[in-house]
Protein backbone atom coordinates (compact mmCIF):
# COMPACT_ATOMS: atom_id res chain seq x y z
CA UNK A 1 0.00 0.00 0.00
CA UNK A 2 1.25 3.47 -0.91
CA UNK A 3 1.88 6.14 1.74
CA UNK A 4 -0.57 8.53 0.35
CA UNK A 5 -3.28 5.70 0.27
CA UNK A 6 -2.58 4.62 3.52
CA UNK A 7 -3.06 7.86 4.86
CA UNK A 8 -6.23 8.40 3.22
CA UNK A 9 -7.12 4.80 4.69
CA UNK A 10 -6.17 6.16 8.04
CA UNK A 11 -8.56 9.49 7.70
CA UNK A 12 -11.66 7.79 6.52
CA UNK A 13 -11.67 5.65 9.36
CA UNK A 14 -11.25 7.81 12.13
CA UNK A 15 -13.90 9.97 10.78
CA UNK A 16 -16.24 7.39 10.51
CA UNK A 17 -14.99 5.77 13.88
CA UNK A 18 -17.45 7.69 15.83
CA UNK A 19 -20.37 6.97 14.03
CA UNK A 20 -19.70 3.13 14.70
CA UNK A 21 -19.22 3.01 18.05
CA UNK A 22 -22.43 3.82 20.32
CA UNK A 23 -22.45 5.79 23.37
CA UNK A 24 -22.18 3.56 26.41
CA UNK A 25 -18.70 2.46 24.56
CA UNK A 26 -17.22 5.95 24.52
CA UNK A 27 -16.43 5.62 28.23
CA UNK A 28 -13.17 3.58 28.22
CA UNK A 29 -13.71 1.57 30.79
CA UNK A 30 -16.63 0.07 29.31
CA UNK A 31 -15.07 -0.35 26.03
CA UNK A 32 -11.60 -1.60 28.09
CA UNK A 33 -13.59 -4.56 30.21
CA UNK A 34 -15.95 -5.76 27.36
CA UNK A 35 -12.65 -6.56 25.26
CA UNK A 36 -11.83 -9.35 27.29
CA UNK A 37 -15.54 -10.95 26.67
CA UNK A 38 -15.50 -10.69 22.76
CA UNK A 39 -14.62 -14.36 21.76
CA UNK A 40 -13.64 -15.56 18.22
CA UNK A 41 -16.26 -17.48 16.31
CA UNK A 42 -13.57 -20.06 15.23
CA UNK A 43 -12.21 -20.32 18.48
CA UNK A 44 -12.87 -24.11 18.16
CA UNK A 45 -10.63 -24.53 14.96
CA UNK A 46 -7.36 -23.57 16.82
CA UNK A 47 -4.95 -26.26 17.33
CA UNK A 48 -2.76 -26.57 20.39
CA UNK A 49 1.02 -27.44 20.60
CA UNK A 50 3.46 -27.40 23.04
CA UNK A 51 7.26 -27.51 23.07
CA UNK A 52 9.98 -27.61 25.18
CA UNK A 53 12.47 -24.79 25.44
CA UNK A 54 14.12 -25.57 29.20
CA UNK A 55 14.14 -29.08 29.94
CA UNK A 56 15.12 -28.30 33.24
CA UNK A 57 12.27 -26.65 34.34
CA UNK A 58 10.68 -30.02 34.16
CA UNK A 59 11.55 -30.53 37.84
CA UNK A 60 10.15 -27.35 39.37
CA UNK A 61 7.37 -28.35 41.86
CA UNK A 62 4.31 -27.74 41.44
CA UNK A 63 4.57 -26.49 37.96
CA UNK A 64 3.64 -29.19 36.13
CA UNK A 65 1.11 -27.61 33.67
CA UNK A 66 3.60 -25.35 32.89
CA UNK A 67 6.50 -26.91 31.90
CA UNK A 68 5.89 -26.65 28.18
CA UNK A 69 5.26 -23.48 26.08
CA UNK A 70 2.21 -23.03 24.66
CA UNK A 71 0.87 -21.97 21.88
CA UNK A 72 -2.03 -22.18 19.52
CA UNK A 73 -2.35 -22.42 15.78
CA UNK A 74 -4.43 -22.42 12.46
CA UNK A 75 -3.01 -23.21 9.16
CA UNK A 76 -4.35 -22.45 5.71
CA UNK A 77 -4.44 -25.40 3.21
CA UNK A 78 -1.73 -23.18 1.55
CA UNK A 79 1.31 -24.07 2.84
CA UNK A 80 3.14 -20.91 1.27
CA UNK A 81 0.60 -18.46 2.99
CA UNK A 82 2.38 -16.29 5.40
CA UNK A 83 2.43 -16.29 8.94
CA UNK A 84 1.67 -14.35 11.70
CA UNK A 85 2.95 -14.33 15.31
CA UNK A 86 0.29 -12.63 18.09
CA UNK A 87 1.45 -11.75 21.57
CA UNK A 88 -2.06 -11.05 23.75
CA UNK A 89 -1.27 -8.40 26.98
CA UNK A 90 -0.11 -8.92 30.55
CA UNK A 91 -0.88 -12.16 31.71
CA UNK A 92 -2.64 -13.24 28.64
CA UNK A 93 -2.68 -16.56 27.43
CA UNK A 94 -2.59 -18.22 23.71
CA UNK A 95 -6.25 -18.58 24.18
CA UNK A 96 -7.16 -15.32 25.32
CA UNK A 97 -10.03 -13.54 23.69
CA UNK A 98 -8.61 -10.51 22.43
CA UNK A 99 -5.49 -12.58 20.60
CA UNK A 100 -8.06 -15.38 18.92
CA UNK A 101 -10.32 -12.99 17.73
CA UNK A 102 -7.64 -10.66 15.82
CA UNK A 103 -6.16 -14.41 14.81
CA UNK A 104 -9.47 -15.04 13.50
CA UNK A 105 -9.30 -11.91 11.49
CA UNK A 106 -6.06 -12.38 9.87
CA UNK A 107 -6.81 -15.98 8.95
CA UNK A 108 -9.68 -15.14 7.28
CA UNK A 109 -7.43 -12.73 5.04
CA UNK A 110 -5.26 -15.56 4.24
CA UNK A 111 -2.39 -16.06 6.95
CA UNK A 112 -1.26 -18.28 8.53
CA UNK A 113 -1.84 -17.73 12.76
CA UNK A 114 -0.04 -18.61 15.91
CA UNK A 115 -1.21 -17.29 19.26
CA UNK A 116 1.54 -17.44 22.10
CA UNK A 117 1.62 -17.02 26.09
CA UNK A 118 2.78 -13.15 26.86
CA UNK A 119 6.36 -13.59 28.23
CA UNK A 120 4.37 -11.83 31.20
CA UNK A 121 2.49 -14.95 32.31
CA UNK A 122 2.52 -17.41 34.97
CA UNK A 123 3.08 -20.25 32.33
CA UNK A 124 5.63 -18.42 30.35
CA UNK A 125 7.53 -17.61 33.68
CA UNK A 126 7.79 -21.41 33.93
CA UNK A 127 8.46 -22.57 30.13
CA UNK A 128 10.10 -19.44 28.59
CA UNK A 129 11.82 -17.14 30.66
CA UNK A 130 15.48 -18.22 31.10
CA UNK A 131 15.74 -16.00 34.45
CA UNK A 132 12.31 -17.10 35.74
CA UNK A 133 11.51 -13.78 36.47
CA UNK A 134 9.63 -11.85 33.55
CA UNK A 135 9.34 -8.08 33.76
CA UNK A 136 12.63 -6.90 31.67
CA UNK A 137 11.12 -5.99 28.42
CA UNK A 138 14.78 -6.44 26.25
CA UNK A 139 15.17 -10.23 28.65
CA UNK A 140 11.76 -11.22 27.67
CA UNK A 141 11.24 -9.72 24.06
CA UNK A 142 14.91 -12.20 23.14
CA UNK A 143 13.00 -15.50 25.18
CA UNK A 144 10.03 -15.00 23.11
CA UNK A 145 12.22 -14.59 20.07
CA UNK A 146 13.90 -18.20 20.37
CA UNK A 147 10.32 -19.22 21.44
CA UNK A 148 9.11 -18.06 17.82
CA UNK A 149 12.07 -19.81 16.07
CA UNK A 150 11.19 -23.04 18.02
CA UNK A 151 7.53 -23.12 17.17
CA UNK A 152 8.25 -21.92 13.68
CA UNK A 153 10.76 -24.76 13.41
CA UNK A 154 7.89 -27.41 14.72
CA UNK A 155 5.27 -26.47 12.58
CA UNK A 156 7.17 -27.17 9.66
CA UNK A 157 8.31 -30.58 10.71
CA UNK A 158 5.07 -31.57 11.60
CA UNK A 159 2.94 -29.59 9.53
CA UNK A 160 4.59 -29.00 6.06
CA UNK A 161 4.00 -25.03 6.35
CA UNK A 162 6.47 -23.18 4.13
CA UNK A 163 5.62 -19.58 4.65
CA UNK A 164 6.52 -17.32 2.45
CA UNK A 165 6.77 -14.52 4.84
CA UNK A 166 6.18 -13.76 8.72
CA UNK A 167 4.65 -11.14 10.57
CA UNK A 168 3.88 -10.31 13.89
CA UNK A 169 1.25 -8.28 15.93
CA UNK A 170 0.53 -7.46 19.36
CA UNK A 171 -1.79 -5.43 21.72
CA UNK A 172 -1.37 -3.80 25.18
CA UNK A 173 2.04 -5.36 26.86
CA UNK A 174 2.56 -7.41 23.76
CA UNK A 175 2.81 -4.27 21.78
CA UNK A 176 5.56 -3.15 23.87
CA UNK A 177 6.97 -6.49 23.67
CA UNK A 178 6.63 -6.67 19.75
CA UNK A 179 8.51 -3.38 18.89
CA UNK A 180 11.76 -4.80 21.31
CA UNK A 181 11.60 -8.14 19.05
CA UNK A 182 11.13 -6.34 15.66
CA UNK A 183 14.47 -4.68 16.94
CA UNK A 184 16.14 -8.19 17.55
CA UNK A 185 14.59 -9.77 13.90
CA UNK A 186 16.85 -6.30 12.52
CA UNK A 187 19.87 -8.05 13.70
CA UNK A 188 19.24 -11.72 13.44
CA UNK A 189 16.72 -12.06 10.73
CA UNK A 190 15.62 -15.19 11.46
CA UNK A 191 11.99 -13.84 10.54
CA UNK A 192 12.55 -10.58 8.33
CA UNK A 193 9.07 -9.48 9.27
CA UNK A 194 7.43 -7.92 6.47
CA UNK A 195 4.87 -6.27 9.11
CA UNK A 196 4.66 -5.66 12.98
CA UNK A 197 1.60 -4.00 14.41
CA UNK A 198 1.35 -3.02 18.09
CA UNK A 199 -2.10 -2.31 19.36
CA UNK A 200 -2.39 0.21 22.39
CA UNK A 201 1.58 -0.38 23.42
CA UNK A 202 2.24 1.63 27.20
CA UNK A 203 4.66 4.13 26.22
CA UNK A 204 6.26 4.36 29.61
CA UNK A 205 5.99 1.37 31.79
CA UNK A 206 6.12 2.57 34.99
CA UNK A 207 3.60 4.75 34.42
CA UNK A 208 1.54 1.68 33.48
CA UNK A 209 2.13 -0.08 36.15
CA UNK A 210 1.07 2.66 38.70
CA UNK A 211 -2.19 2.76 36.71
CA UNK A 212 -2.64 -0.75 37.17
CA UNK A 213 -2.06 -0.33 40.64
CA UNK A 214 -4.92 2.49 40.97
CA UNK A 215 -7.41 0.11 39.26
CA UNK A 216 -6.22 -3.04 41.55
CA UNK A 217 -6.92 -0.79 44.65
CA UNK A 218 -10.47 -0.11 43.60
CA UNK A 219 -11.71 -3.15 45.66
CA UNK A 220 -10.59 -1.41 49.00
CA UNK A 221 -12.83 1.59 48.16
CA UNK A 222 -15.71 -1.16 48.13
CA UNK A 223 -17.66 -2.93 50.23
CA UNK A 224 -17.86 -6.52 49.86
CA UNK A 225 -21.74 -6.25 48.96
CA UNK A 226 -20.64 -3.71 46.40
CA UNK A 227 -18.43 -6.00 45.34
CA UNK A 228 -21.08 -8.63 45.36
CA UNK A 229 -23.29 -6.70 43.19
CA UNK A 230 -21.25 -6.12 40.59
CA UNK A 231 -20.25 -9.68 40.63
CA UNK A 232 -23.90 -10.98 39.76
CA UNK A 233 -24.02 -7.90 37.04
CA UNK A 234 -21.30 -9.73 35.01
CA UNK A 235 -22.95 -12.93 35.70
CA UNK A 236 -25.96 -12.05 34.25
CA UNK A 237 -24.09 -10.97 31.04
CA UNK A 238 -22.71 -14.06 31.00
CA UNK A 239 -25.66 -16.06 30.88
CA UNK A 240 -27.25 -14.00 28.37
CA UNK A 241 -24.28 -14.20 26.30
CA UNK A 242 -23.80 -18.27 26.73
CA UNK A 243 -27.51 -18.54 25.91
CA UNK A 244 -27.50 -16.93 22.92
CA UNK A 245 -29.84 -13.97 23.97
CA UNK A 246 -26.97 -11.54 23.01
CA UNK A 247 -23.85 -11.73 20.99
CA UNK A 248 -21.03 -9.61 22.07
CA UNK A 249 -19.62 -9.44 18.36
CA UNK A 250 -22.48 -6.76 17.96
CA UNK A 251 -21.48 -3.60 19.58
CA UNK A 252 -24.67 -2.45 19.52
CA UNK A 253 -25.94 -5.40 21.39
CA UNK A 254 -23.08 -4.56 23.86
CA UNK A 255 -24.15 -1.35 24.40
CA UNK A 256 -27.67 -2.37 25.27
CA UNK A 257 -26.79 -5.27 27.87
CA UNK A 258 -24.41 -3.12 29.43
CA UNK A 259 -26.50 -0.21 30.07
CA UNK A 260 -29.28 -2.63 31.33
CA UNK A 261 -27.09 -3.62 34.23
CA UNK A 262 -25.97 0.30 34.45
CA UNK A 263 -22.21 -0.15 35.21
CA UNK A 264 -20.73 2.36 37.21
CA UNK A 265 -17.23 3.54 36.25
CA UNK A 266 -16.03 2.63 39.95
CA UNK A 267 -17.45 -1.31 39.16
CA UNK A 268 -15.60 -0.98 35.83
CA UNK A 269 -12.60 -0.46 37.24
CA UNK A 270 -12.85 -2.88 39.63
CA UNK A 271 -13.55 -5.35 37.18
CA UNK A 272 -10.22 -4.62 35.28
CA UNK A 273 -7.98 -3.87 37.91
CA UNK A 274 -9.44 -7.47 39.70
CA UNK A 275 -8.70 -8.55 36.60
CA UNK A 276 -5.16 -7.59 35.89
CA UNK A 277 -3.68 -8.26 39.79
CA UNK A 278 -5.59 -11.35 39.51
CA UNK A 279 -2.96 -12.27 36.41
CA UNK A 280 0.08 -10.97 38.72
CA UNK A 281 -0.84 -13.49 41.83
CA UNK A 282 -0.13 -16.25 39.41
CA UNK A 283 3.28 -15.16 37.83
CA UNK A 284 4.42 -14.19 41.51
CA UNK A 285 3.53 -17.67 42.59
CA UNK A 286 5.01 -19.59 39.68
CA UNK A 287 8.12 -16.85 39.59
CA UNK A 288 8.96 -18.41 42.96
CA UNK A 289 8.32 -21.93 42.30
CA UNK A 290 11.30 -21.44 40.06
CA UNK A 291 13.69 -19.96 42.21
CA UNK A 292 12.74 -18.71 45.57
CA UNK A 293 14.01 -15.34 46.73
CA UNK A 294 13.13 -15.76 50.24
CA UNK A 295 10.44 -12.89 50.12
CA UNK A 296 7.62 -15.34 50.42
CA UNK A 297 6.92 -16.45 54.33
CA UNK A 298 4.28 -18.76 53.48
CA UNK A 299 5.21 -22.01 52.03
CA UNK A 300 2.89 -24.02 49.16
CA UNK A 301 2.58 -27.82 48.82
CA UNK A 302 0.78 -29.68 46.20
CA UNK A 303 -2.56 -29.56 48.57
CA UNK A 304 -2.25 -26.22 50.39
CA UNK A 305 -1.57 -23.00 48.35
CA UNK A 306 -4.30 -20.90 49.62
CA UNK A 307 -2.22 -19.33 52.53
CA UNK A 308 0.83 -18.86 50.08
CA UNK A 309 -1.71 -17.43 47.52
CA UNK A 310 -3.56 -15.32 49.98
CA UNK A 311 0.30 -13.82 50.86
CA UNK A 312 0.85 -13.12 47.27
CA UNK A 313 -2.44 -10.97 46.76
CA UNK A 314 -0.94 -8.50 48.99
CA UNK A 315 1.28 -7.68 46.37
CA UNK A 316 1.10 -4.63 43.66
CA UNK A 317 2.66 -3.96 40.22
CA UNK A 318 5.00 -2.02 41.79
CA UNK A 319 6.19 -3.65 44.42
CA UNK A 320 6.67 -7.00 42.12
CA UNK A 321 9.30 -4.45 39.90
CA UNK A 322 11.39 -3.45 43.21
CA UNK A 323 10.98 -5.99 45.20
CA UNK A 324 11.38 -9.17 43.21
CA UNK A 325 12.58 -8.08 39.81
CA UNK A 326 15.07 -4.81 40.37
CA UNK A 327 17.16 -7.05 42.89
CA UNK A 328 17.73 -9.80 40.41
CA UNK A 329 18.90 -7.08 37.43
CA UNK A 330 20.82 -5.24 40.28
CA UNK A 331 23.25 -8.71 40.53
CA UNK A 332 23.99 -8.19 36.68
CA UNK A 333 23.36 -4.38 36.51
CA UNK A 334 25.08 -3.00 38.85
CA UNK A 335 23.85 -2.60 42.97
CA UNK A 336 23.11 1.51 41.98
CA UNK A 337 21.10 0.23 38.92
CA UNK A 338 17.59 2.04 39.54
CA UNK A 339 13.87 1.58 39.02
CA UNK A 340 13.93 4.37 36.61
CA UNK A 341 17.12 2.82 34.48
CA UNK A 342 15.11 -0.58 34.87
CA UNK A 343 11.75 1.70 33.36
CA UNK A 344 13.97 3.46 30.69
CA UNK A 345 15.48 0.61 29.19
CA UNK A 346 12.00 -1.54 29.48
CA UNK A 347 9.99 1.10 27.97
CA UNK A 348 9.21 2.20 24.44
CA UNK A 349 11.72 5.34 24.49
CA UNK A 350 14.82 3.96 23.75
CA UNK A 351 13.17 2.53 20.52
CA UNK A 352 12.61 6.11 18.74
CA UNK A 353 14.70 5.45 16.07
CA UNK A 354 13.50 2.13 15.26
CA UNK A 355 10.17 3.17 15.12
CA UNK A 356 10.88 6.23 12.79
CA UNK A 357 12.99 4.14 9.97
CA UNK A 358 11.46 1.31 10.04
CA UNK A 359 8.09 1.57 7.92
CA UNK A 360 6.96 -2.07 8.48
CA UNK A 361 5.51 -1.37 11.82
CA UNK A 362 2.59 0.21 12.69
CA UNK A 363 0.65 1.31 15.46
CA UNK A 364 -3.14 1.44 16.47
CA UNK A 365 -4.03 3.10 19.51
CA UNK A 366 -6.84 5.30 21.51
CA UNK A 367 -6.82 8.76 22.77
CA UNK A 368 -8.66 7.58 26.08
CA UNK A 369 -6.15 4.39 26.59
CA UNK A 370 -6.21 3.89 30.51
CA UNK A 371 -2.55 2.99 30.60
CA UNK A 372 -0.42 5.75 28.76
CA UNK A 373 -0.59 9.25 29.28
CA UNK A 374 -2.00 12.32 26.33
CA UNK A 375 1.84 13.12 26.10
CA UNK A 376 3.26 9.80 25.85
CA UNK A 377 -0.14 9.32 22.58
CA UNK A 378 1.40 11.91 21.18
CA UNK A 379 5.16 11.36 21.15
CA UNK A 380 4.59 8.16 19.95
CA UNK A 381 2.05 9.23 17.30
CA UNK A 382 5.17 11.70 16.10
CA UNK A 383 7.48 8.71 15.81
CA UNK A 384 5.22 6.40 14.14
CA UNK A 385 3.63 9.25 11.48
CA UNK A 386 1.49 8.30 9.31
CA UNK A 387 1.84 4.25 10.18
CA UNK A 388 -0.18 5.64 13.43
CA UNK A 389 -3.82 5.62 13.54
CA UNK A 390 -5.30 7.14 16.87
CA UNK A 391 -8.75 6.31 17.78
CA UNK A 392 -10.53 8.92 19.66
CA UNK A 393 -12.41 6.42 21.37
CA UNK A 394 -12.21 2.67 22.52
CA UNK A 395 -10.15 2.88 26.09
CA UNK A 396 -7.59 0.02 26.25
CA UNK A 397 -8.25 -2.47 23.24
CA UNK A 398 -11.91 -1.87 23.24
CA UNK A 399 -12.54 -2.03 19.74
CA UNK A 400 -11.68 -4.86 18.31
CA UNK A 401 -15.01 -6.05 17.07
CA UNK A 402 -15.72 -2.60 15.34
CA UNK A 403 -15.19 -2.37 11.41
CA UNK A 404 -13.25 0.55 11.22
CA UNK A 405 -10.45 -1.37 13.14
CA UNK A 406 -10.85 -4.69 10.72
CA UNK A 407 -10.69 -2.46 8.18
CA UNK A 408 -7.64 -1.26 9.12
CA UNK A 409 -6.11 -4.62 10.15
CA UNK A 410 -6.51 -5.81 6.48
CA UNK A 411 -5.14 -2.56 4.99
CA UNK A 412 -1.85 -3.32 6.39
CA UNK A 413 -1.73 -6.76 5.97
Amino acid sequence: MSLVSFVLVSLISVASFAAQIPDFLKNPFAATITSTLVTAESASSFQRGQVTLLPSRKSVPLMERAVDFNYSFRLRADEKAPLVFLIPGTGGTSESAGVLLIAEQLFKHGYHVVTVDNPFSWRFAVAGSKSGLPGYTPQDAADLYLAFQKVAKTLKANHGIQPQSYSLLGYSLGGLQSLFIGEIDQKVRAFDFQRIMVINPPANLLHAVERLDVLADVKNQMTPQQRQSVNFKVQRVTDAVTSGKVSLRDPMQMDKVFKKERFTDLELSYLIGNEFHGSLGGIIFSTQQVRDLGILKVPATKYKRNARNAEISKYSFAQYMSLFLLPTLQRTHGADYTVEQLNHEASIYGLADLIRTNDRIYMVTTVDDLFSKPADIAWMQKQFGPRAMVLPFGGHCGFYSLPVFKEHLKSVF
